[in-house]
């Protein structure tokens, strides 16, 4: 038999390491298939288990609260009912005592009221006429008032449970000390409340299973308690167990194990009024319990998920084999074919050009569109300083430019890509030499800018209009001046005052002029439309600008308007206008916030600040500027919508909702961006943008402000 050749080795070679690596790849799909599932179902459980928990915490502390409430009430409407025996301060016969007892209409759940003289023996009660009735100055609920005076005299007691020497029954002491009016004891007035009243309310509520409802002490002995077991009064003279877990705080959660040995959680809530707290708790594994049925299916659900992956993993790999060699065949014969014919397709589509690149040379693909502009594209896209950009910086490559033929202004997006396909030329170099292709593609963006223009446009002259108050304003100081000093040359003048009186006042009326020029001028400058091609301003500038627009309004409306910004002027590649109109924007809707903050508090006063300086980001360093307002903040809510295009927290009828859509537009536009934050008790807007890399030295390291007086 002749020996193998080494190309058939080698190929045997590479076709054993293939179906080697196809075993793995199988091994390891078919270990993903059980794993994943099985990690997902253990987790959703353990998501649903921590859900039921969570909600019989909840559960809890609402039941606690509530059972807290009906006890404060209950205790209240009994000290009512004791404070009206007073009256027995004064003496009466103990068959007097007897009558008021035995007529007095008793609170639900007391079933017996009685007098105590201050030895500690009972005079009546409503249940036994005056007799041969017990001494209760061993009880505590007795001793505690016969051992006090007016100064250490707490009130109403609260005792432990006892058991009625008349009455027979379980019940807890609300007792209170009757003093006359020199303060001098007179008597101990007791309502007994039957503890198996409250056994039974709770009952009704507690958690299902074994759970638990408790009203405890502070001093750890058990009022009243139910659980899984049958009520039994002779529980409540038990110290709960755990009372050091519930010490020290006046509400929480709970978990702990009882002498029963039953696992449970819940919450406790303290009174404030009362030495009394209540606990709710549930037991633990009842509460597992009840997610058996969704953890069983869950359970199959992930056998199920498994077996539907091994399956879908094994008829993927069996058709990824009888795909793959077809795909590769396919791909190299229609990459060119559709790359033609989606370049075809989109050379159809208004406003784009698409151009084909190759050793300098640039070819226009499909009808180039009618006009000077299709011209200037392949002009520039063959221009020496373009290539050059490009084969610095690489593909895929984008570059905005603009172009001015015959005084119209246009802007070009050109966005620039291989036609290298890695696939079928591994070994081709990622830049674009004298041999390799790629294509430009040419999108118009002058009427998208000029259409975004006027919408800024809108958003100034809707700007101006509210700012037409404070012009006024502003104007009519100077108006005032200048008649004031006319007025006063025409006195010199009938009056033969010398010429230098009239000079004085003619050069105070030329300076109120050009104050009023400059004011004016600004405003047109303000109210102009924006070009397409950005300019640097500077940031200064821009804050001085709008303190001459809206510094008279603020002042007027007593709000005080900071503005800082460091010893260097910053220089932002930003058309003035625009940065000037964002800020404007800004402060008007602090403004408005502090307005509408006023009609709350009157007297409230309202501060926005401005500030700059420099942040360095992932981008490179930023000129930072942050405006401030106490105005109260934006609603929670509303945040996230913010810079939605008419969106508005504004009453109807005072605002667009297009202020700060616009801003977030303009500034985004520059390669900046604008973000807000409520902090303290307003709001905080903070702009990015890209430096131009140039600073202006300043003489100041604080700008004018606009305070109000």
């Amino acid at each position: 038999m002749a020996e193998p050749t080494a190309g058939a080795e080698s190929s045997i070679q590479r076709r054993e390491q293939r179906q080697s690596r196809q075993r793995l790849l199988i091994a390891v799909l078919f270990l993903l298939s059980i794993l994943v599932p099985t990690a997902v179902a253990y987790v959703t459980i353990k998501l649903h288990q921590r859900h039921e928990l969570n909600l019989s915490m909840a559960d809890s502390r609402k039941l606690a609260l509530v059972l807290l409430a009906n006890f404060e009430r209950t205790t209240e409407s009994i000290e009512s009912f004791l404070d009206g025996f007073y009256d027995l301060a004064q003496p009466q016969s103990p068959n007097e005592i007897y009558a008021r007892l035995k007529d007095a209409k008793l609170p639900a759940s007391v079933i017996q009221v009685s007098f105590v003289d201050p030895t500690g023996r009972m005079v009546a009660s409503n249940l036994a006429p005056p007799g041969n009735l017990p001494d209760l100055s061993d009880r505590e609920h007795i001793r505690v008032h016969l051992h006090s005076d007016t100064d250490t005299d707490s009130g109403l007691f609260l005792s432990k449970p006892v058991k009625g020497r008349i009455s027979g029954a379980w019940s807890m002491q609300f007792t209170k000390a009757i003093r006359k009016e020199n303060g001098e004891f007179a008597g101990i007035i007791a309502a007994s409340f039957q503890i198996s009243n409250f056994i039974d309310f709770y009952n009704e509520l507690r958690p299902d299973g074994r759970g638990l409802v408790a009203l405890i002490g502070f001093d750890g002995v058990v009022r009243a308690s139910v659980s899984d077991s049958k009520p039994d009064d002779a529980k409540a003279l038990e110290v709960f167990a755990d009372f050091e877990a519930l010490s020290g705080k006046e509400m929480g959660p709970y978990a702990g194990e009882g002498p029963d040995g039953v696992e449970r959680i819940g919450y406790f809530v303290r009174s404030s009024r009362f030495p009394i707290l209540v606990l709710v708790a549930a037991d633990y594994w009842a509460i597992l319990a009840q997610s058996a049925d969704f953890q069983l299916a869950i359970a199959i659900t992930a056998v199920a998920l498994s077996l539907t992956l091994m399956a879908v993993a094994s008829l993927t790999l069996r058709r990824f084999r009888l795909e793959r060699a077809y795909r590769e065949q396919a791909m190299q014969a229609t990459a060119r074919q559709r790359e033609s014919q989606v370049l075809q397709a989109i050379s159809q589509v208004p406003g784009v050009s698409v151009l084909h690149m190759e050793s300098g040379h640039v070819t226009p693909v499909g009808t180039p569109t009618p006009g000077p502009l299709a011209r200037l594209i392949e002009e520039r896209a063959s221009s020496p300083d373009f290539l050059r950009r490009l084969h610095a910086a690489g593909t895929p490559f984008a570059s905005v430019e603009h172009f001015s033929r015959d005084g119209e202004e246009f802007e070009v997006q050109f966005v620039v890509t291989d036609l290298h396909n890695p696939l079928t030329d591994p070994n081709a170099s990622a830049q674009i030499g004298s041999d390799r292709a790629a294509v430009v593609f040419a999108v118009d963006e002058t009427a998208k800018r000029m259409e975004e223009n006027k919408l800024y446009q809108m958003s100034k002259m809707a700007s101006l209009g509210e700012l037409v108050t404070g012009l006024a304003h502003e104007i009519n100081q100077p108006l005032g001046v200048i008649r004031l000093a006319a007025k006063n040359a025409l006195n010199g003048v009938r009056n033969g005052l010398p010429s230098t009186h009239m000079e004085e006042k003619l050069d105070r009326i030329v300076r109120q002029v050009e104050r009023m020029k400059v004011i004016i001028d600004h405003m047109r400058i303000f109210g102009r439309r924006s070009s397409l091609a950005p300019e640097p301003c500077s940031v200064r500038a821009a804050m001085e600008g709008l303190v001459q627009i809206l510094g008279a309004e603020l002042r007027v409306d007593a709000i005080d308007l900071t503005l800082a910004a460091p010893d260097d002027d910053l220089q932002v590649l930003c058309r003035q206008e625009q940065l000037e109109q964002v800020l404007i924007n800004l402060v008007i809707n602090a403004r408005d916030a502090i307005r509408s903050r006023r009609d709350r508090e009157p007297y409230f006063q309202g501060s926005i600040a401005i500030s700059t300086g420099l942040r360095d980001e992932a981008g490179g360093s930023f000129a930072c500027i942050a405006v401030k307002d106490n105005g109260g903040g934006i609603p929670e809510a509303a945040i996230g919508k913010i810079f939605q295009p008419f969106f508005t927290t504004k009453p109807a009828g005072k605002g667009t909702g297009l202020g700060l859509s616009v801003s977030f537009g303009i500034i985004r536009d520059h390669g900046g961006s604008l973000a807000v934050e409520n902090e303290g008790d307003g709001a905080a807007f903070t702009i990015l943008l890209p430096l131009t890399g140039e600073v202006t030295e300043g003489h100041s390291t604080a700008l004018p402000t606009a305070a109000a007086s």
